[in-house]
């Protein structure tokens, strides 16, 4: 797809970087969260975190205004695919793996959404150009994971990564294909349905006196539903409505240098010369997919 609405070059490429930052930050502290507090548990609470702030936004600025109850099939859909399934799984897998090491199984994410495009956007199906990049992209993923990243108790987690990669990557599709409408009005949607979902799994699976945290887990929880939920939730879904599917989802490659660098400040998990090197490989492939500020295939 092209035309004068869609975003390429620096535009493009600072909301990637924002977005994947903020979203990457939540690794290394949902991994530390929820040695204490289930995961199911806390995908609850910080979805509720994100559901108040944009609700509260999305009712003041009058996004309900005018909408139709069938709007609401919008919410689920994507609270679903973007929202209490990836959130819960990747908790679940944060108990098992660094968080570097999740963010870079997510970041399978564009690939899924290359393949998803192909029968569901035609008008956006990968050039050979973005093709390539993607493949640079996942090079510079296996670098950093090594040929002995996933192995043994690992692997289960790593399935569930890969099940959230394609989660993302089908709501990522939807919206694009779909276009449902006002950004907030989505985002509350999503943020309600996610709380919802986590809720029953948390009265489900978890054990009795879940919620009796101290108050460093309830910070980090509101911490993660606010600015690593809501608010990149939010940019997120506008910036699918303006760029090719295939463009927005290199947020997924973007994310595990991200995750590296805060993994290191809060948990001490240092990356070796191996993530620099896998990393340099991805942002290649993001430059390379995305069109280096030029024309793409």
């Amino acid at each position: 797809m092209s035309g004068a609405g869609v975003l390429k070059g620096w535009p493009l490429w600072w909301r990637l970087l924002v977005i994947s930052a903020f979203w990457a930050s939540a690794f290394p502290v949902v991994r530390l969260a929820t040695r204490s507090m289930p995961p199911f548990a806390f995908s609850f609470t910080r979805s509720v975190a994100a559901f108040v702030a944009v609700m509260g936004i999305a009712w003041a600025t009058g996004a309900f205004r005018g909408l139709k109850l069938a709007f609401w099939r919008h919410g689920l859909v994507l609270g679903t695919a973007n929202g209490w399934l990836p959130n819960c799984l990747t908790a679940v897998a944060l108990m098992s793996l660094g968080a570097a090491s999740v963010a870079l199984v997510q970041s399978t994410t564009p690939l899924f959404v290359a393949l998803l495009a192909t029968a569901f956007l035609p008008a956006e199906r990968p050039g050979p150009r973005t093709l390539a990049g993607m493949v640079l992209g996942f090079a510079g993923i296996a670098i950093v994971l090594g040929p002995q990243a996933l192995s043994g108790a690992e692997v289960l987690a790593g399935a569930m990564m890969l099940v959230v990669a394609l989660s993302y990557a089908a709501g990522t599709v939807y919206v694009r294909r779909m276009r449902p409408g006002p950004v907030m009005a989505l985002a509350a949607g999503q943020q309600l349905v996610g709380a919802v979902g986590a809720g029953i799994l948390s009265l489900a699976a978890d054990p009795p006196g879940s919620f009796d945290q101290p108050w460093s887990v309830w910070g980090a929880a509101v911490w993660v539903g606010l600015f690593t939920s809501a608010l990149p939730l939010t940019l997120y879904l506008a910036l699918v409505q303006r760029a090719r599917a295939t463009d927005a989802a290199m947020t997924g490659y973007l994310q595990p240098g991200f995750a590296a660098v805060f993994a290191a400040l809060l948990l001490g998990e240092w990356p070796e010369a191996q993530v620099f090197l896998g990393g340099a490989v991805v942002l290649a492939g993001v430059w390379l997919a995305t069109g280096g500020g030029g024309r793409r295939g």
